[in-house]
């Protein structure tokens, strides 16, 4: 389950036109990749994950997991060297 805070859901649908509500499918795509961000966060283990959404295609989350939850701290859509790493994981399998 993927959880955020509304005034950043707003900003986020705002500054990058993505909605966190709609994102939750990213962790069900067996392609995504995921990997640590330790570069921006010294007190949590904050993690980003590239994957594909049915509302936008493919887009990346960062986010930090809270007990159960997955809590989402930002998403947009995927950068051209996130396709292209994305793409290589889905011809793997």
């Amino acid at each position: 389950m993927i959880t955020w805070g509304e005034s950043k859901r707003r900003q986020v649908l705002k500054d990058h036109g993505v909605d966190i509500a709609k994102i939750e499918d990213i962790l069900d795509d067996p392609f995504a990749f995921d990997y640590e961000d330790s570069e921006h966060s010294h007190t949590e283990n904050r993690r980003v994950i590239v994957g594909k959404t049915a509302v936008y295609g493919l887009v990346v989350m960062v986010y930090v997991v809270r007990g159960e939850n997955t809590h989402c701290i930002t998403a947009r859509r995927a950068e051209r060297w996130m396709m292209r790493i994305y793409e290589k994981q889905r011809k793997r399998y």
